[in-house]
């Protein structure tokens, strides 16, 4: 099998699967992956059996794809947040126009709002735990001494 012949398989396998985009992507990767391999010194032929059958290939790229999320046209929405739609739980879109879109619940987290959010969060987690080694720090250090005072008497026995 020659490098089209394998690249035309394997546009064929994946045409009406995956996004038009996804396709010329895959088939640029191969191809580019198929030069470089000639370049440096493997046969032609010895690249493509060492790819494999390229209608599998194809069967990845598409089971996985619907495994991870769909891309199409620059997009790439996560199909594992189910709960997105009704404003619940956890939910991440891309977009090469608008750029990531990351959201917790209705809050936007990576809007100035979000980032504010959760520099509020972490610094009151940061106060919470403070204020309780704060409260323990006094009972613990006479502890703490009482247990070397005995520990250097009775210790080396």
């Amino acid at each position: 099998m020659t490098r089209q012949e394998f690249l035309q398989e394997l546009q064929f396998a994946l045409q009406g699967q995956l996004s038009q985009t996804a396709v010329n992507e895959n088939i640029r990767y191969y191809d580019n992956y198929i030069l470089e391999e000639t370049k440096k010194g493997s046969s032609e032929k010895a690249v493509i059996e060492r790819l494999g059958n390229p209608r599998l290939i194809a069967k990845t790229l598409i089971d996985t794809t619907e495994q991870f999320g769909r891309a199409s046209e620059g997009e790439f929405q996560s199909e594992s947040y189910k709960n997105a739609e009704s404003g619940r739980g956890f939910h991440a879109d891309y977009s090469q126009d608008r750029g990531w879109d990351i959201r917790l619940g209705g809050l936007k987290l990576n809007s100035w709002y979000g980032k504010l959010m959760l520099v509020a969060a972490a610094v009151l987690i940061i106060v919470v735990v403070a204020n309780v080694v704060a409260f323990l720090l006094p009972i613990l250090v006479p502890i703490i001494v009482i247990l070397l005072i005995c520990s250097l008497f009775f210790g080396s026995r």
